[in-house]
């Protein structure tokens, strides 16, 4: 029994990436292109390249196309590393774009998380992190300001691991993780140029000083093709 018009079509574009004919970040034909190449209709053709997306093989650029995505980073999440030494320990470039930054009470699970008050005005720092140009990662950084006053005068693209250590000697000694798929929002999902409701990897970091007391609570919204959690036990 032959294979459906859309597997055999995705079968083919996934043997062309994988083989390295169409390169990573490159980007697909037009959507039109791919229809006539296949003798297709675009119905046809989008349940194959959704197929290749949900494999993690493509990624749509929001009115730019289709791209081929770049290979996954390895990431432990429990050695608390730097984005930025992370990806370039690997042989990537990293960058970091802030998006907004407000001092303002923030929702009641964060000051719970961070032992604060309720309606403590607290820093809320959200980052973009691109990996080769590429974004993958929206970063929410929650912070208390009586603990790190002036917090805005500093570079907010830098690692805010280093910035606690340098310019506060603030050092970082366990941290609380949580990890679970989640569907991004509107918001979320338009920041890092995906569809909203596209799957995405949440990781939630509260970190402490060496006395338990709380520094800093992360949330990470990573998009789910770009990285391979690796662990040692």
């Amino acid at each position: 029994m032959s294979k459906p018009h859309y597997q055999q079509i995705s079968d083919s574009i996934e043997a062309q990436i994988r083989s390295g004919a169409l390169p990573t970040n490159s980007k697909l034909p037009s959507e039109r292109q791919l229809s006539d190449a296949f003798a297709t209709t675009r119905v046809t053709l989008r349940e194959a390249l959704s197929r290749l997306e949900g494999k993690g093989l493509i990624y749509r650029a929001n009115r730019r196309g289709w791209y081929i995505t770049p290979s996954r980073i390895n990431y432990n999440p429990t050695q608390g590393l730097p984005f930025n030494e992370v990806v370039s320990g690997q042989g990537r470039q990293p960058h970091t774009q802030v998006l907004t930054h407000q001092l303002a009470p923030a929702e009641p699970a964060v000051h719970r998380a961070l032992g604060l008050a309720p309606l403590t005005p607290l820093h809320r720092v959200q980052r973009l992190r691109s990996i080769d140009g590429h974004a993958v990662l929206l970063e929410e950084n929650h912070v208390d300001p009586a603990r790190f006053p002036g917090l805005a005068e500093h570079d907010l693209t830098r690692s805010l691991t280093r910035l606690f250590e340098q310019e506060y000697d603030v050092s970082i000694a366990t941290m609380e993780l949580n990890m679970y798929p989640v569907a991004l929002d509107e918001n979320r999902a338009q920041a890092l140029g995906v569809a909203t409701g596209a799957a995405a990897l949440f990781i939630s970091r509260l970190s402490r000083d060496p006395v338990g007391r709380a520094i800093e609570l992360d949330w990470e919204y990573w998009r789910h093709d770009a990285l391979n959690i690796q662990l040692s036990v």
